[in-house]
């Protein structure tokens, strides 16, 4: 049995390692990466039997045990500042997901600042996950392929093909006793020391003004609340609307970013009265709060706003099963409006459970159905200039025009 993974609040001791991956949608639908769990389970356990820890020191984190509702960033933050050896699964996603290297650029400015020295002495240990293309390459990957040399299949499926497939049960018993030997070692003879380390903002940057994916929020603000309606969770923006008050630390279309960021893009949290320029060209998810029915006008100002939704608009209404305030009669008022906007599968969170574990599926979904039916941006090539004996005659005698740079030239669609 895997031993248990402490989630107390830092006290001055650390953490063994942070596992880092890249988050993707499993194909069963699960909210996490099942195999990452199995991995992280089975490594926290044989640095537990490797270890010798100082009182209070946990073994490792993973996001997977963040608690639901919490703020992933700040979460995030402190296991980085807490951790002695960060161990990231490479996989071809890792290297295009700002999410995963985010945390291993946090984790490394953090060494940087406790001395060049720290770079190299093995507070950083990569593993190969899943194999790369032959035409892909990164120069990370060669200290991957370190931990297993010796052992020709690993280069070849990498460790999640160990953790998955009993034919390779020794080998991966052996490469994962050899990854928590050098973590047991790093930690306890090297130790680093809880310290701080750069929240993901400072090395990702701020939202992009022409993001990758929209969070619509459609929610009463304070002002626009009905005298009977408690105005716990809501503020003066839609998105800063928390239907599950303080069980949620950040604001329910934050978390939505988040989730689309973690899945590899870059996201923009709005207020649906604001957001339909980028609605007619980006893919998202609109959160919808049932009370925006019960404000004066609403049934006709939200039917001619909810008109020609396009189809990448994923509508998710959110409720709360403890809220002492029956919602029924404005939710049943919202879905007939959806529905006569054309949005006949309308998904509903009914608490906070529901909202996160739907999240990644929703954000997914709105990318499908955008590469489906969005715009196509397309680029008419520019006319070739004609020669003039008049611009010959400019060039000197024997010298020749530099040829254009490519980079500064070249033209190409969104990437999809």
């Amino acid at each position: 049995m895997s031993p248990p993974v402490d989630r107390r609040p830092s006290a001055a001791r650390g953490t063994y390692f942070f596992l880092s991956y890249a988050h993707s949608v499993p194909p069963s639908g699960d909210r996490v990466d099942v195999w990452v769990g199995r991995f992280f389970a089975d490594l926290a356990e044989e640095v537990a039997r490797q270890a010798q820890p100082t009182a209070g020191m946990r073994i490792g984190f993973s996001d997977q045990h963040i608690p639901l509702g919490a703020d992933w960033k700040a979460a995030l933050a402190e296991a980085l500042g807490d951790a002695e050896v960060f161990v990231p699964l490479y996989s071809p996603g890792y290297f295009s997901r700002p999410w995963a290297l985010g945390e291993q650029e946090c984790f490394r400015a953090r060494l940087a600042a406790a001395g060049p020295d720290r770079v190299t002495a093995g507070h950083l240990v990569p593993v190969l996950w899943i194999p790369f293309p032959p035409w892909e390459s990164h120069p990370e990957m060669d200290r991957a392929l370190d931990l297993g040399r010796d052992v020709p299949e690993y280069a070849e499926n990498g460790l999640r093909a160990f953790c998955m497939l009993a034919s390779y049960r020794a080998q991966y018993e052996l490469l994962l006793s050899r990854l928590a030997g050098r973590i047991v070692h790093t930690a306890e003879r090297q130790p680093l020391g809880p310290s701080r380390a750069p929240g993901l903002d400072e090395v990702v940057g701020p939202e992009p003004t022409d993001p990758d994916f929209v969070v619509a929020v459609l929610a009463p603000t304070t002002g626009q609340l009905p005298t009977d309606r408690d105005p716990a969770g809501y503020a003066s923006s839609g998105r800063l609307w928390r239907p599950y008050g303080h069980r949620q630390e950040v604001p329910a279309a934050e978390y939505a970013a988040g989730t689309a960021q973690r899945l590899g893009l870059s996201a923009r949290t709005a207020d649906f009265g604001q957001a339909a320029g980028l609605l007619d060209r980006r893919p998202a998810v609109l959160l919808v709060d049932p009370w925006i029915a019960a404000t004066p006008n609403a049934s006709h100002i939200l039917a001619q706003a909810l008109h020609g939704l396009p189809e990448w608009v994923v509508p998710l209404l959110v409720t709360d099963d403890d809220d002492t305030q029956d919602a029924g009669r404005w939710s049943t008022e919202v879905m007939e409006l959806l529905h006569d906007a054309g949005l006949p599968q309308v998904k509903r969170a009914c608490n906070l459970w529901e909202f996160v574990d739907l999240m990644p599926a929703l954000v997914t979904e709105a990318r499908r159905q955008f590469l489906r039916y969005g715009p196509v941006v397309s680029f008419e090539p520019q006319p070739e200039p004609v020669p003039s004996l008049r611009d010959s005659a400019a060039v000197a005698p024997h010298t020749a025009s530099p040829p254009a740079d490519p980079a500064s030239t070249g033209r190409g669609g969104e990437d999809r």
